[in-house]
């Protein structure tokens, strides 16, 4: 079995008669890109992802903004809390300043 070391961007449909996006999406095991195209305006196939639209409701975006959300290493709390002791040190530094 022969592996595909090279990412292709393109894949030829219909005989070699349209030429397609070809999804993103890489296999955990064996590390080859999906054979799919990916759906129009996506960078992925149906099977992974392309076909989601995110949350519709109004309860299911406010879910989602609420949600725990990590970015690197820390939660958004984790931020704020940061964000409050930087606002009281400056404010005692202030008070030790002005005195």
């Amino acid at each position: 079995m022969q592996q595909r070391k090279t990412f292709e961007s393109h894949i030829w449909l219909l005989a070699e008669r349209v030429r397609a996006h070809r999804c993103q999406a890489l296999s955990k095991r064996s590390k080859l890109q999906c054979g799919k195209a990916a759906l129009k305006g996506m960078s992925v196939c149906m099977f992974h992802g392309g076909k989601s639209t995110g949350p519709v409701s109004e309860d299911g975006r406010k879910r989602c903004a609420t949600a725990k959300t990590v970015h690197g290493y820390e939660t958004r709390a984790a931020r704020e809390y940061r964000a409050e002791k930087f606002k009281e040190m400056q404010e005692l530094f202030d008070r030790m300043y002005s005195a």
